[in-house]
């Protein structure tokens, strides 16, 4: 499970016991019995607006449920903090305990549930004032972080609704819901924003060791979990070393390694990516240091290099350089090792910092069944600068594959007399396969973000967010009917 759980301590608690290694797995029914999903929340939005589309007051309130024994109230009202702008906003998330099993942070925790109820509320309303959904979101663009008053770091969320509309054909969509018929199959559009802050978490540490060779190790206690973690960060030392990819080696997955990076809130690239810098200034710094006074760099301070070809060249002459190679065996060093942290997070404190995206849908809902179906999608990403598109695709289908889920089949059914999960399988509990899954576009506008760590925010959790009213504002456009409630089955069609 993730984070922490009974039964992990259980394990450990064996563990010390029995002088040995423990693993202790759970049964599929286990997982649904033990660890936590995501909040039940009931939310209200309201929204005011003038005459040409300007929000003069917007409101999200509502109530989680949640047990004693834990302490994570969804906190859905986070995109409406930073999303739009309005003259007066109104936020409010209250609590009620129930005796039923713990829930935790599950992907986007608030916003993948919060963009469904704030991007439904401004589809309905673009529906009430004849205009077009992404005109009224753009209106509506802050030109400063609405509740922080800060600057954005970096924002071009029109870019993406354009250059999405423009790919998907937008310019398509029928504007009268229910207009749009192939056979039995009504067909719909929608759209609505994703969103989700930049996070960098204090604690991260890097160690890099840099042989006569020319191999660099970077060891940093991370995990990977297939997002791409090694792969990133053996393309960012290599770049930030002047080396080829073969030539850099990534260790993780060990506690006995400096820094504790967390992979969770979007945030580990971030934050293994500034503990790099941070050590690769330190390698610089004490590589100047053993060139000494027989070196081209003599005299140039760690600002003044870049790294280039296996070596440290001036910035303003680059026919001063030198290699790793020359360095270290004039030093008479078969290796040289160097270790660093991260300074504090500090550029959250002065810039407003989200990543934002704009998510495409396009259903067809049979009229005589009610059966559902998502024929393609296109998600449109502003995330700051792309380090490797691959991986980053990955994250991003990946994300919107979740959301497809929790948008038209996820949904835990508990025993309302003793709050027992009633369908703890995954016979039961549907996810999508691929069937289910139609064919997934994404882009980005690859704009760096000046303030963020090789100017790259977290892509991890922003795929699922927007998805849910996407999809269901797609299933107004097609059929006239408003859902409210996820997920969208086909009881609430027919």
């Amino acid at each position: 499970g993730k984070c922490l759980w009974q039964h992990q301590v259980l394990g450990a608690a064996a563990s010390k016991l029995v002088g040995r290694p423990v693993r202790i797995a759970l049964s599929r029914e286990g997982v649904f019995r033990i660890v936590g999903g995501r909040t039940l929340t009931e939310q209200r939005v309201a929204i005011g607006a003038g005459e040409d589309g300007t929000f003069q007051a917007l409101i999200h309130t509502g109530l989680v449920a949640m047990t004693q024994h834990n302490a994570m109230p969804e906190p859905f009202i986070l995109p409406t903090m930073s999303v739009y702008a309005s003259e007066s906003l109104k936020l409010d998330v209250q609590v009620t305990y129930l005796d039923m099993l713990a829930n935790t942070f599950m992907r986007a925790p608030g916003e993948a549930v919060g963009t469904f109820a704030l991007e439904s509320a401004i589809d309905e309303l673009a529906t009430e004032m004849g205009m077009d959904p992404i005109e009224l979101r753009l209106k509506n663009e802050p030109e400063k972080d609405p509740l922080l008053g800060l600057p954005h770091s970096q924002r071009a969320v029109d870019k993406a609704y354009r250059d999405g509309a423009e790919r998907f054909g937008w310019a398509n969509r029928s504007t009268t819901p229910g207009s749009r018929r192939e056979g039995e199959w009504q067909i719909g559009m929608g759209v609505a924003t994703a969103t989700y802050p930049y996070h960098r978490m204090p604690g991260g540490a890097a160690r890099i060791t840099l042989t006569r060779a020319g191999h660099a190790t970077v060891e940093i206690a991370a995990h990977e979990m297939g997002m791409g973690t090694a792969t990133a960060h053996t393309q960012v030392t290599a770049d930030r070393l002047g080396l080829p990819m073969e030539q850099v080696t990534f260790a993780y997955a060990d506690s006995a390694l400096p820094g504790v990076v967390l992979a969770g809130g979007s945030q580990q690239t971030a934050s293994i990516g500034h503990a790099i810098i941070a050590t690769h200034r330190e390698l610089v710094t004490q590589l100047l240091k053993l060139a000494g006074n027989d070196s081209p760099l003599a005299g140039l301070k760690p600002d003044e290099v870049a790294a280039i070809d296996g070596g440290l060249a001036s910035i303003a002459d680059p026919s001063k350089a030198e290699s790793y190679a020359s360095i270290l065996g004039r030093a008479q060093r078969d290796e040289l090792v160097v270790e660093a942290e991260a300074p504090a997070p500090l550029e959250l404190q002065h810039w407003s910092m989200h990543s934002h995206g704009a998510m495409f849908c396009e259903v067809a809902v049979n009229a005589v069944t009610g059966e559902l179906r998502v024929r393609r999608f296109l998600g449109s990403f502003d995330c700051g600068r792309i380090l490797n598109p691959k991986t980053a695709a990955s994250q991003f289908k990946g994300g919107i594959i979740m959301g497809l889920g929790l948008a038209m089949m996820e949904e835990t059914q508990f025993d309302e007399r003793t709050g027992r999960i009633m369908n703890p399988s995954l016979a039961e509990y549907h996810v999508p396969v691929h069937l289910d899954v139609p064919d997934i576009d994404v882009i980005w506008t690859d704009i760096p973000d000046p303030h963020a760590p090789m100017g790259a925010r977290g892509i991890g959790e922003i795929g699922i967010t927007g998805v849910g009213a996407a999809v269901a504002n797609a299933v107004y456009n097609a059929t006239g009917k408003r859902i409210r409630d996820l997920p969208i089955t086909l009881d609430k069609l027919l």
